[in-house]
């Protein structure tokens, strides 16, 4: 059972001008009396994108590896990566501009792998927006300023000939349902959202401006990341993580059925009802987008620093190089028996 748990930070670091505050964080299983550290675990999105830490949570993948994870949900990699930075969160499945913008800004994050390596967004519009230019003088949706889906829609916009926060208002609202929701008020006029809420969207009225997947560019979607901190200290539990992790990937596409309970278990969607929406959640992301070795994208992050340039010019002195490490990634491989990049 699900039960709100804020998380209280013991040292809150504003690492970038305007950092929204800190948005509710969800336990998804009461703190155990058993293990005295628990290896808190976050995720950053009710989305498809974000099944693969549930699954092994849900399927004993973490268990069978000898962890025991409490998982904690926030409504943004922004507030995730604050809580990471705080020390209250060890490992995140999070949006990597979020991780970027840290890193930037001088803190000791670090991703781990890449689970999501390109743009799975479509630009939802009222019905009223019929092109882009219909946009101008409106307001779109994000989740939070330097979430994944700031840094899309912000690159969508440009790719459409319309200036972010000139042309074109851009407002920290919410989560995707949120942001739907919005849309249904007439309090935006788009927003940028992933399977299965698009097609939710569709079915709501809303109409796709843009499709970012047919893009096929590299974009750091979502990744894996803790602390360097972290890392060094607790090496063991991020390696055993990380085996669990390539572990829940592997299973998810074999098994159909479990993976898809688990999509609507947390995407709280209907198996009655719904099977339309979760089925084309686990075709889309599970079976195309998410790798079975699961680097991070070397030049979707180099986007995300090069789109973070005009507003910290401290971007254009990081290379993507600087902001991972591998060799936990790498060791897990090796261990499971699945080839490294390399080879």
């Amino acid at each position: 059972m699900n039960t709100k748990r804020p998380i209280t930070l013991l040292a809150l670091v504003v690492f970038w001008l305007g950092l929204p505050l800190l948005g509710a964080c969800q336990s998804s299983e009461p703190r155990s009396t058993v293990q005295s550290s628990p290896l808190r675990v976050c995720y950053s999105s009710l989305a498809a994108t974000q099944i693969p830490v549930l699954y092994a949570r849900e399927k004993g993948i973490f268990a069978a590896q000898g962890l025991e994870v409490e998982l904690f949900y926030f409504e943004s990699g922004t507030d995730a990566v604050t809580a990471m930075i705080a020390g209250e969160i060890d490992i995140c499945q999070v949006a990597g501009s979020s991780v970027v913008n840290a890193v930037v800004a001088g803190q000791d994050l670090v991703i781990l792998a890449g689970l999501i390596n390109t743009y799975v967004y479509s630009f939802l519009v009222t019905p009223e927006i019929v092109v882009p230019e219909d946009l101008r003088d409106k307001a779109v949706a994000i989740s939070r300023i330097g979430s994944s889906s700031d840094t899309a829609i912000r690159v969508a916009l440009e790719s459409m000939g319309l200036v972010p926060d000139e042309d074109v208002a851009v407002l920290a609202v919410g989560d995707q349902s949120v942001r739907l929701a919005a849309m249904e008020s007439g309090q935006i006029a788009g927003t940028v959202v992933s399977i299965p809420e698009s097609t939710r969207g569709i079915q709501h009225g809303f109409h796709e401006l843009l499709n970012m997947s047919a893009l096929n560019a590299p974009f750091q979607h979502t990744a894996i990341a803790t602390t360097r901190t972290f890392l060094e200290a607790e090496r063991d539990q991020t390696a055993a993580f990380m085996q669990a992790l390539l572990i829940s990937i592997a299973r998810m596409k074999e098994d159909r059925s479990g993976t898809m309970g688990v999509i609507a278990q947390y995407l709280q969607l209907d198996p009655a009802t719904d099977q339309d929406l979760i089925r084309a959640a686990y075709d889309e992301i599970i079976l195309v987008y998410l790798p079975e070795r699961p680097y991070p994208t070397l030049d979707g992050i180099q986007v995300l620093l090069d789109e973070l340039v005009a507003n910290n010019p401290a971007a254009a002195d990081f290379t993507p190089e600087q902001l991972v490490d591998l060799e936990v990634l790498e060791e897990a491989l090796k261990s499971i028996g699945e080839p490294q990049e390399n080879q």
